[in-house]
């Protein structure tokens, strides 16, 4: 209707991760045309990981050729994920190449041509990204009269990613069951960027250690299995620790240690990723894609959306909470509403709002906000320009114990000078950004009483299973980064809420490692009276062999013990402890393998009467 043109993609329409691929981006010109000084802009997602797209030498990787219909001068300019001139007014397209005619004007019709790894002078292509994607888009923007006003076209072209070719299996169960109950186990065959891939077609082997029944010892993936089956009705005939590993001739894997009981525990051992984006902020695929993908390929517990909600207008978001109480399903699947509040760090930092209500409001950041940008919320609704402010309003605004914010490290760095005891219940400590150990330590030694949990951040559209900084040497890349483990007395959203409010939860690097951690007889969490020296509990499974186990007071180590094998149970008294002092404990585990798991703290005041204190 605007004039603005059209945008065609001529080469292959369906890739291999990691490949390297040529394509000719062809722009015919509408009734508009270009005026002196206009363009076009070529855009590619925010945190795409394709090669170095560059101009300088033509017979090397990612070698961009540009040409017009007149032959004349044009003016290249990149601008790169972060630090470019436009990133407010462009994100989450920042990737792009603008190319502006500055003497000569376009008419209808006319083509500007830009090709990808063009091979006409020896460019082997354009190297791929390592993540799969159904609609991978090349998003164009067209300044029609030369004022500087990019606008997308109609219908921009785009290509599906997909996974490579197998190279490992993977098996992930529920950490809980019950004697003689049916339970099930995702079995994943990947590439080895950690896609479940379609390339496979054979037999896996499937073998528990301890009697089991209910299953076939070999499963047969077919190409439209996608790398994903599910295996249920497998039932243990004893109790103990047990796990189940997977072989093919792509080697072997254990799965996480189960914990068979003769009865249903008071509490059962969750997992959950409640921090990822979809497309409606700076992630990929659908909020439906994301969930589908948590249940059923992560083979998650508990989840949660957390699009960054200055990016979110009001009818999106009212999409994502429809989509979010779809996929809720009562002891089978628990989904929470949720959003980002992504303000700078001197006003806050970022934080992970949740809500146990299914249709809550949402109170956003102004920190990005810039007129010309039309992938973000332009509405009328006030915002909340301070994290303070987020705090007060999510307060008036929400039901007592309903609603909670988690500070994490993240693109704007939480800032720890900032609290409010009934909503900030929590600290991310793990994600695909770093392992925050220290920063996070910052809350706890300020007095917060805050929980630690972890979550991935996925940008890749793989909550459970992503990764943000892809390996690109021929090594298998390293996934997982985060996850949080909840003791919840059952999978609803009142319980699995009411266990993070009580922070009842610990954080992993992505294993799913079993730990209990006990202050006279507190769970981790617990806010304690004390009349003696207290007594600590800690026993720990690993998915690998222990290294160590570390007991933490007040963010020092105070206890080590070496492990020798993939179980420690410790009891251990601090006989230093003092009457008149208070401090906090918490628990560390590193395994052989690198992964880690931290507990949450238990707060204890030495007085003259001991008890819990709630």
């Amino acid at each position: 209707m605007l004039g603005l043109g059209s945008a065609t993609l001529l080469g292959p329409m369906s890739v291999e991760v990691r490949s390297l691929q040529s394509w000719m981006l062809v722009y015919r010109a509408g009734a508009a045309g270009i005026q002196p000084g206009g363009g076009i802009r070529i855009a590619l997602r925010h945190l795409m990981d394709f090669g170095r797209i560059q101009t300088d030498d033509p017979s090397a990787e990612g070698y961009v050729s540009v040409s017009t219909p007149l032959g004349g001068p044009f003016e290249l300019y990149f601008e790169p994920s972060y630090g470019g001139r436009f990133f407010n007014q462009t994100f989450p397209w920042q990737n792009f190449i603008q190319i502006t005619i500055p003497d000569e004007s376009l008419s209808e019709g006319q083509e500007i041509r830009v090709g990808y790894g063009d091979p006409q002078f020896g460019s082997p292509g354009l190297r791929v990204q390592s993540f799969d994607e159904d609609r991978f888009e090349f998003k164009v923007y067209v300044d029609t009269s030369g004022d500087g006003v990019y606008l997308p076209v109609e219908n921009s072209p785009s290509i599906e990613v997909t996974a490579g070719k197998p190279d490992h299996v993977q098996i992930v169960m529920p950490s809980d069951a019950v004697v003689d109950e049916a339970t099930w186990a995702i079995v994943r065959v990947e590439d080895r960027y950690g896609n479940p891939t379609s390339q496979f077609e054979g037999e896996v082997e499937v073998v528990a250690d301890t009697k089991t029944t209910g299953f076939d010892s070999r499963i047969t993936f077919r190409s439209a299995d996608r790398g994903v089956r599910k295996i249920s009705g497998i039932r243990f005939q004893e109790e103990g620790d047990f796990r189940i590993s997977v072989s093919s001739s792509m080697g072997t894997a254990s799965g996480n240690p189960v914990r068979v009981r003769a009865r249903t525990p008071e509490r059962k051992l969750l997992w959950g990723d409640l921090h990822g984006h979809t497309l409606l902020s700076d992630g990929r695929g659908t909020v439906d894609a994301f969930y589908d993908f948590a249940r059923n390929v992560a083979g998650l517990d508990v989840c949660a959306v957390t699009d960054h909600a200055f990016e979110v207008t009001d009818a999106q978001w009212k999409h994502s909470k429809e989509i979010t109480n779809r996929w809720y399903a009562p002891d089978e699947f628990v989904t929470f509403q949720a959003y980002e509040w992504s303000g700078m760090t001197e006003v806050g930092g970022d934080h992970n709002v949740f809500f146990l209500d299914e249709d809550p409001p949402i109170f956003r950041s102004d920190s990005y906000y810039d007129a010309l940008n039309l992938e973000m919320y332009h509405g009328v609704e006030p915002q909340a320009a301070h994290v303070d402010d987020l705090f007060d309003r999510l307060e008036s605004s929400t039901a007592e114990n309903g609603v909670f914010a988690i500070p994490h490290w993240g693109g704007r760095r939480a800032n720890p000078e900032f609290h409010h005891p009934e909503i900030q219940r929590m600290v991310e400590i793990f994600s695909e950004h770093r392992r925050s150990t220290e920063w996070a330590l910052q809350f706890l030694h300020r007095g917060y009483r805050v929980g630690i949990m972890a979550s991935t951040d996925s940008h890749f559209g793989n909550p459970g299973y992503g990764f943000l900084r892809p390996v690109r040497e021929n090594r298998r890349q390293d996934v997982g980064h985060a996850l949080v483990a909840i003791q919840a007395q059952s999978l609803t959203r009142e319980s699995v809420f009411s266990a993070l409010h009580a922070r009842r939860v610990y954080a992993t690097t992505g294993e799913r490692i079993r730990l209990e951690f006990h202050v006279n007889g507190q769970p981790m969490g617990s806010e304690l009276l004390a009349d003696r020296s207290p007594v600590l509990e800690v026993e720990v499974v690993g998915t690998a062999a222990i290294d160590r186990v570390e007991i933490m007071r007040d963010g020092e180590i105070l206890h080590v013990v070496d492990g020798d094998s993939s179980r420690v149970v410790l009891r251990w008294i601090d006989e230093d402890f003092r009457r008149g002092t208070a401090s906090f404990y918490f628990v560390r585990v590193v395994q052989v393998d690198g992964e880690e798991a931290i507990s949450s703290p238990v707060w204890i005041s030495f007085e003259a009467s001991g008890g819990p204190v709630d």
